[in-house]
């Protein structure tokens, strides 16, 4: 007579990511331990991830505290369980996050060149760089062209240096500490000092300014674009000719970026009001 397993009838088919030449030890059973829970979607405890993932348990104890240490499990105190914790589900929301503001940034963009009349940039950091991943191009002849891709050292330009001025003072300080300055324009930063100083100014007003930093004659005035943790997860900028720099323009660009802001935002479904589906927000008539 056989004796059926109900055990084995039901058990889900993980299969661990397997180990190959190269492979960091550690770094692969970091690996293993969140593809097994994220594939649960459960709380699993201590015993269970050992025998699923066949470590032994004194080793996985140290992996687990550690991402647990860093919110990247987190306890379900009702059986002692390892859950996926919230530094899994920020990074996962920066990601998204990022793409689903430049699927929504064109219609937004267009509005902005249309109110300044000058070119509109939304800018994703990239490491130490930010990159331009949509831009509108201003009516005008002679205007400061902005290609798609194009790429800067955060502390150079204004869209940059917001994103940095709102980076956590840790990240800044590794940044300011091995970035590379250079005169690119003759009004560029030329030392960690003059950034960090900066970097201030743009954190108490709340957006960033340049002429000739990075690009000889050509400004620009930028603000950031935060997650809903309030990290930074790009920013969006008019780039204009000094030469049409004037106060009356920096006003109304500021203006309309700060509103181009809150709707690109809504449009990415970054907002509590975009969750609830409130329309305030939407692109104005013009």
């Amino acid at each position: 007579m056989s004796v059926r397993n109900e055990d084995a009838a039901v058990a889900p088919s993980f299969r661990r990511p397997p180990a190959t030449s190269g492979d960091v030890k550690s770094a692969l059973r970091v690996i293993q331990v969140l593809d097994l829970l994220g594939q649960w979607g459960s709380a699993r405890t201590h015993v269970q991830i050992a025998e699923e993932l066949n470590i032994p348990k004194s080793s996985l104890t140290q992996v687990l505290k550690t991402l647990l240490r860093h919110d990247y499990l987190s306890i379900d105190a009702e059986i002692r369980g390892y859950l996926l914790g919230p530094a899994i589900t920020d990074l996962a929301g920066r990601s998204r996050g990022r793409r689903d503001l430049s699927e929504a940034a064109a219609p937004v963009l267009e509005w902005v060149t249309e109110q300044t009349g000058e070119s509109s940039a939304l800018n994703l950091r990239e490491g130490d760089h930010h990159r331009v991943a949509a831009t509108v191009l201003s009516p005008h002849r002679i205007v400061a062209h902005l290609r798609l891709g194009d790429r800067a050292p955060l502390h150079a330009t204004s869209g940059g240096q917001v994103i940095l001025a709102n980076l956590p003072e840790p990240m800044r300080e590794e940044y300011l500490a091995r970035a590379r300055y250079q005169r690119f324009a003759r009004n560029s930063l030329l030392s960690a000092e003059a950034v960090r100083d900066k970097l201030q100014a743009i954190a108490a007003a709340g957006y960033a300014t340049v002429e000739e930093e990075y690009t000889p004659g050509i400004g620009g005035i930028a603000r950031v674009i935060l997650s809903p943790q309030g990290r930074p997860l790009a920013s969006l900028s008019v780039t204009v000719p000094t030469e049409r720099m004037t106060d009356a323009l920096r006003e109304t660009a500021l203006g309309v970026i700060d509103r181009a802001v809150t709707m690109l935002k809504h449009r990415a479904g970054l907002t509590q009001r975009a969750a609830e589906g409130d329309a305030s927000a939407e692109l104005p008539h013009v």
